[in-house]
């Protein structure tokens, strides 16, 4: 991409689509003689359901006006056990559905029911009335530590107690159990510890969770609202004992996920198992309640952290302990010690987590996996420690900064988080901000003023892109990407167009079609890293093999010319002797076979540089202590993400991420009751109204040691630091050291303990 140019703060592609109403998503797909299936869930968190109430619940369902079928673990074809190397180091649950009576949480799928209608088919499923043989539940970690472990159910399929993961997913590097330097504590001049906590949050994107499934012989075809399309193909086929060619996966555009549709979830499978029961096409669409227990979480966690100061306030030791919580069916550790690992300068570091299996349902990857509540703790230990020190906030990350990566002494691709804190700061006005909390007021109200840094990997996988070119002049990328709501059609759009010398116009890109070449899930922030630099790589190849047509083929209008004194760019040929001709005129007279290929793109290199994204986040907050209200009003946060492909979309992306963070930090929690784990109130969530003013930036410097666009992902980093600058802010304002999430009223209008904090 050039740094110059029309291009690049570009319109979404599809955005005419979405105002007018026209996109279609999962659930709008049409299918002629679509049936409609529900699901019927357990309300029990740990038990057996008796066969008796099934069977009767069952028949009951079955004799309901339009009922064509209900599939319960008495009568459900089975499905099979999914691999280890499916299950060991992602949330894909061991555990197929409706293989047994046991009830490992609340929510848990006991029944579908499908009939003609939506209406028919949740009048039938209100028919189940299920009885239980209780047996005492594990609802939280601690209960889980303070109790021997049961032993495994099913061959493993259902597990107790804890363990400590090696690594997050498959990631070797990111070392969940890690240790460097001494092996005790040392005697600092200045040391800090506490206790961080951060509650159970839901990804409620707005579009529900949707399948449609319909066979053809053997051959299966789902429409889903998923964003890892193949990795989705390759569990469902593995469930269902089929070959990946007999399954194709469509999801041309998905309405958010934020983490929560990026597996095979348990509803996909049963709603496949029910179309080839009742041999006609079945669509199945969650309910935001049903979505709770249905499509993952972020899970709680527990974090004891302490950071040791020498007397210039310089960190010589680090340890961070975690305790978490997943399922007991399936795999998932949310890895907050990594940035520990390497943020800042620490001779000696000592992280671990240790995951507790409880009765609930099956956590994933939510918006900043790690490092959003990780840095929660980690960024207010650091204030903790610049007040305990004497020490501006600011100054102490500038002086403990590093320029190596601690945790694998290598180099970075690119650092520039020093520019992110001194722009930040200047545009924020930091430098004028006086140390002592409750100094600034605005009439009523406290002020405060609080900081953190920002951090997230920069990643790349391989992916594969096909070019199709048509006459018309037209030329198409695909692949088996996404577009969930990040603006990647977009992007790919501007890649693709810059590499070839083509019009916007020219170009198209289409993803969401598990047929397409291979891409991964479209998270982690690595899509644009990814994908894009396989559109960036077949587009360099189409612009190659498009000029040696024209000077080879003898109808080209540049036949014999040297290729070198030919130019590509918006959407003609130009040469040195001054000729000027549309490539759409060009590829008229031209054999189009040889503009039609597939390229994959490889990963980097495992050996170079560490990539990260880094950034700084800067906001005030005003605090009105009689009636208990924290309200974020500015905003300012600088970000080095690598070269910035369209401006507005990643200003857009930060400013969702850091309202996604004001959530996180003062409202969003789920409200389960400890003892039954019903849900028992609302999950609230931010909106216009709670949204700061904001001034985004972007230290543009591109990363070409991670991909040849110099690109690094910008989905999940502004969430990253946002809890930590809100509850620094709230103490600047207050004095109250607020370490448990969310920071509620009830939090703000507590007295001050002996020490100051809360």
């Amino acid at each position: 991409m050039t740094d110059e140019g029309p291009n690049r703060s570009v319109n979404r592609v599809e955005a005419r689509e979405k105002v007018t109403g026209a996109a279609l998503y999962a659930a709008d797909t049409v299918i002629a003689g679509v049936t409609h299936a529900t699901i019927v869930q357990s309300e029990i968190p740990h038990g057996v359901v008796t066969r008796e109430s099934l069977e009767l619940s069952a028949a009951r369902a079955s004799s309901a006006p339009g009922v064509l079928t209900v599939l319960t673990p008495l009568n459900c074809p089975p499905l099979h056990t999914l691999p280890h190397e499916l299950t060991y180091d992602l949330p894909l649950e061991r555990r197929p559905p409706l293989s047994d009576l046991t009830v490992q949480h609340v929510g848990q799928h006991m029944a579908v029911v499908v009939a003609d209608t939506l209406e028919n088919a949740v009048f039938a499923a209100s028919l189940f009335d299920l009885d239980y043989e209780t047996l005492p539940p594990q609802l939280s970690p601690a209960e889980v530590m303070a109790q021997p472990a049961a032993p495994d159910e099913k061959d493993g399929q259902i597990r107790h107690g804890s363990y400590q993961p090696d690594h997050f997913v498959k990631l070797d590097e990111e070392k969940l159990q890690d240790r460097r330097g001494a092996d005790d504590e040392p005697m600092g001049a200045t040391r800090v510890s506490a206790r961080y906590t951060t509650p159970i949050n839901a990804h409620y994107p707005i579009e529900l969770s949707s399948t449609l499934a319909q066979w053809d012989g053997d051959v299966l075809v789902v429409h889903d609202s998923t964003r890892w399309i193949t990795g989705e193909r390759t569990a469902l086929a593995a469930y269902l004992g089929l070959p990946e060619q007999n399954i194709r996966i469509l999801a041309p555009l998905v309405g958010g996920a934020f983490g929560s549709k990026s597996f095979l979830w348990m509803h996909v499978a049963l709603c496949a198992v029910a179309a080839r029961e009742v041999q006609r096409p079945v669509k199945l669409v969650l309910t935001r309640d049903q979505m709770f227990s249905s499509t993952g979480h972020r899970p709680p966690t527990e974090q004891y952290l302490s950071l040791v100061a020498d007397g210039d306030a310089r960190i010589i030791s680090t340890e961070q302990h975690t305790l978490t919580a997943t399922s007991t069916v399936a795999h998932f550790c949310e890895p907050v010690g990594l940035s520990a690992r390497f943020l800042y300068e620490s001779p000696r570091l000592v992280t671990s987590h240790t995951v507790a299996r409880i009765n609930a349902p099956t956590p994933c990857f939510m918006r900043g996996p790690g490092e959003a509540p990780g840095l929660f703790a980690l960024e207010v230990a650091m204030d903790e420690l610049a007040y305990a020190t004497g020490t501006d906030p600011l100054e102490l990350r500038l002086r403990n900064d590093t320029h190596l990566d601690q945790a694998s002494g290598r180099a970075w691709s690119g650092k520039h988080l020093r520019e992110c804190h001194l722009q930040g700061a200047e545009r924020f006005g930091w430098f004028g901000r006086p140390m002592a909390p409750r100094s600034l007021t605005r009439g009523d109200v406290l002020v405060g003023w609080g900081m953190a840094t920002a951090t997230y990997p920069g990643r790349r996988m391989p992916a594969g892109c096909r070019v199709i070119t048509g006459a018309n002049g037209l030329v198409g990328f695909a692949s088996a990407t996404h577009e969930v709501g990040n603006g990647v059609r977009t992007v790919m759009t501007q890649v693709a167009a810059e590499a070839t010398g083509l019009a916007l116009n020219q170009v198209t890109f289409d993803s969401g079609d598990s047929l397409f070449p291979d891409a991964p899930y479209s998270g982690a922030s690595q899509t644009t890293a990814t994908v894009g630099s396989a559109v960036h790589q077949a587009a360099t190849e189409w612009r190659s093999r498009f000029l040696g047509l024209l000077v080879e083929h003898p109808e080209s209008p540049f036949t014999g010319a040297d290729s070198a004194d030919l130019t590509v760019a918006g959407g003609t040929v130009s040469a040195r002797d001054g000729a000027v001709v549309p490539v759409a005129d060009c590829l008229r007279s031209m054999p189009l076979d040889a503009l039609n290929f597939v390229v994959t793109s490889t990963g980097p290199n495992a050996d170079g540089p560490v990539s990260q994204s880094f950034g700084a986040h800067f906001c005030e907050v005003e605090v009105d202590e009689a009636i208990g209200r924290a309200s974020v009003v500015r905003w300012v946060a600088v970000m080095d993400c690598g070269r910035v492909l369209n401006p507005k979309l990643a200003r857009n992306q930060v400013m969702g991420g850091i309202t996604f963070g004001v959530g996180m930090a003062l409202l969003e929690q789920v409200p389960y009751d400890e003892h039954t784990a019903q849900l028992i109130g609302e999950y609230y969530l931010p909106t216009h109204a709670d949204r700061p003013d904001f001034d985004i930036g972007f230290v543009e410097v591109p990363d070409y040691a991670l991909n040849p666009i110099g690109v690094r992902g910008i989905g999940e980093i502004g969430t990253c630091g946002v809890p930590a600058a809100i509850s620094n802010a709230i103490f600047h304002a207050t004095g109250k050291r607020l370490r448990d999430l969310p920071i509620t009223l009830e939090n703000l209008m507590a007295p001050f303990d002996q020490e100051g904090s809360r």
